[in-house]
Parts: structure tokens; sequence; C-alpha cells
């Protein structure tokens, strides 16, 4: 065999290898290509326009970026947003870590509880929100019932700020805590015994063992969780929709509940894509500062 057929039948034997790799992952490609690549792609340019749906598209230039950077409705929505997302980011996170830990030391009906917590993140996000609609209702909640039979006034869980956002923070904690929980859970069990015995063994306290042996195992994971739940949280629709419908004066009003109604009540369509992008930006820069900061100490390790 020359030089040049060995150099043929090797192409040929890599070329025949590479077909199983474009077998498998070309439908995945196709549907990236069509549901996300095109739609950003499509988003970003008619950002820069006005019409695109039913009308024809007319550029207008950073006009549409103009306006979403002066819009007063908007800063407000994203003030409510940022603040929905630490509540809830620290207050499940928080309980998260809490209750996995306790369900990992006493194991007895473990899984008893581990079913409880994880039944809310089945239920649909409307179901959820009618849930809470009854629970915190100013007239016939049924917490308000319960502060009457105990001799206390009512609260206007929905229809005062900042009660209605925190009523909204508590449902979405209540819907995601389950998940979380397994989630560090499976975190907390990859744990290498033997450092733990080892730092008990030298007599250092759980709550030490707990930062200087767990936490620095699990910063991956921990890692992998703020930016999924970044991506999450910053995408609050549906409770807002359920119980306020952005009220009360805009008190509840997120960047998503925004754009939705700025595209269907509006047809302001142009202030739409372009916040839409806008968010898109803003989620992928906290994505890369969470790297920078936490994927930093996870490759000092």
């Amino acid at each position: 065999m020359t030089e040049e057929e060995f150099r043929r039948q090797k192409r040929r034997y890599q070329a025949r290898r590479l077909i199983p790799v474009f077998g498998f992952l070309g439908p995945f490609f196709l549907l990236w290509v069509v549901f996300l690549a095109v739609p950003v792609v499509w988003s970003v340019w008619l950002s820069f326009n006005n019409g695109g749906i039913v009308e024809p598209a007319r550029f207008v230039g950073v006009t549409n970026w103009t306006r979403a950077f002066q819009d007063d409705e908007l800063r407000k929505s994203l003030i409510n947003t940022v603040w929905y997302v630490v509540i809830a980011i620290t207050v499940v996170f928080g309980l998260a870590i809490v209750l996995a830990l306790l369900l990992q030391r006493y194991r007895r009906w473990s899984n008893f509880f581990k079913l409880g917590l994880y039944i809310p993140v089945l239920v649909s996000p409307i179901m959820a929100g009618m849930i809470f609609f009854f629970l915190t209702h100013y007239d016939m909640g049924v917490l308000n019932l319960l502060l009457q039979q105990l001799g206390l006034e009512r609260m206007n869980f929905l229809g005062d700020n900042p009660n209605a956002l925190l009523t909204i923070s508590a449902l979405e904690i209540w819907r995601g805590l389950g998940f979380w929980v397994l989630f560090f859970l499976a975190g907390l069990e990859n744990v290498p015994q033997d450092l733990l015995d080892a730092a008990r063994v030298d007599g250092a306290k759980p709550f030490r063992r707990f930062r200087k042996i767990t936490i620095p195992v699990m910063r991956p994971l921990i890692l992998f969780a703020l930016v999924i739940a970044l991506i999450f949280n910053f995408q609050l629709f549906d409770s807002v929709q359920v119980l306020t419908k952005g009220g009360p004066v805009l008190g509840t009003s997120t960047v998503v509940w925004f754009i939705y109604r700025r595209m269907f009540a509006f047809q302001d369509s142009g202030l739409a894509y372009a916040t839409s992008v806008a968010l898109l930006l803003l989620v992928l820069c906290l994505t890369i500062v969470a790297y920078g900061v936490l994927g930093k100490k996870v490759r000092q390790k």
C-alpha cells in the first residue's frame, strides 16, 4: 500500500467514525438551531426594529434601547426582580442546606419527608398560585381567618407593599424548596466521610467541619446551583400573573411580566424585544460573575 492510499484509507476510517457522532448530535443540534439560536438572533434584530410580528419590521436603530433605559416601569420591575431573586435564592438555599443536613443525619422517615418536600415541585404554577390565593386572600384567606380567630388584625398579603412581593417570594420558595433539598442532599452524600471522621477525631466542632470540609467539597455544586437559580428566578412570571397582575402599584411587577404586558397588552414589540435581549445579557453577565468568583475558588482547590 502506497502512502497516498494509506492516507485515503485513514480519512475514510475517520469519516466512518464521525458518522455515529453526527447521528447522535445532529437532531439535538438541529433543534438547538431552530428553537434557540435562530430565535435569539431574530430577537436581537427585532430589538432594533418596530413591528416584525404582525406588521413588517421598520428599522429604528437604538430607539427601543433608549426607551428601555428611560422607562420608569421597567426600572421598577427590575428592582422588584432583583429583590425577589436575592430573597428567594438566599432563603431557599439556606433552608435547603439545613434540611439536607437534617435528612442526612436522621435517616428514619427520611423518605417520607423527601416525598413531602418534593410534592410542591410537581404542582403546576397556576395551581400553586391558586393555593396561595386561598391562603392569603384578605377576606376569605385561611391565614387571615386564623388571625381573626386569634384576635389579631387581618393582613393584606396581596394588596400592600412589600407584603405582596414577600408573598410571591414565599410561594416560589415553597415550590422550589424540595428540589434544592434533594439537590444538596445528593451533594452531601459525596462528601468524603474519612475527612469528616478525621476532623472529628481532631476535635473540630460540627459547624467547623461544615465550613472547612463540606462547603469546599460542595463548591462546584453550589456554583452550578447558583447559576441555574439565577437563570430561572429572573424569569418569574406565573405567580405574578395569577396573584397580583403586577400590583399593587407595580409592587410585584417583574421584568418578564413587563415584557409580557408590552408585547400583548400594548403591542409594543420593539420595547419588548429590547427588554428581552437586555435581560438575556444581564443574566449572562451575572453568570460570568458567578463563575469568576466561585469558579476561581473551585480551580484553586
